[in-house]
């Protein structure tokens, strides 16, 4: 389970900086904590969806790769 955790935290990554590149330009420590914080739960509430599509996109380059 923690391993899909992981890979949904990545997959969520990737998703949200694609189509969501926002950036906090400014803002005051607590501002920054509450950012990083919304941000990393974003990742894994995207991620928990993305991920399997993620995995099966990978094995299907490395297969290719090695074709």
């Amino acid at each position: 389970m923690s391993g899909y955790v992981l890979m949904a935290v990545w997959s969520g990554y990737l998703f949200a900086e694609k189509f969501i590149p926002y950036k906090m330009i400014a803002g005051t420590n607590w501002q920054w904590v509450f950012y990083y914080i919304f941000k990393l739960l974003l990742f894994v509430v995207i991620g928990v969806f993305t991920a399997p599509f993620t995995c099966l996109w990978a094995v299907y380059r490395v297969i290719r790769a090695f074709r």
